[in-house]
């Protein structure tokens, strides 16, 4: 028993690692331009 509720949390735990580790490479690669007020 003591097994399957680790497996279970362990594979929860590497989706949300994934996830957080896909979004944030999306957010590093997305940079959007800077308005013309800032580029001075």
């Amino acid at each position: 028993m003591k097994g399957k509720v680790l497996g279970v949390v362990s594979a929860v735990l590497f989706v949300v690692a994934s996830m957080v580790a896909s979004s944030a490479s999306y957010f590093i690669l997305y940079q959007p331009k800077a308005p013309k007020s800032l580029q001075k």
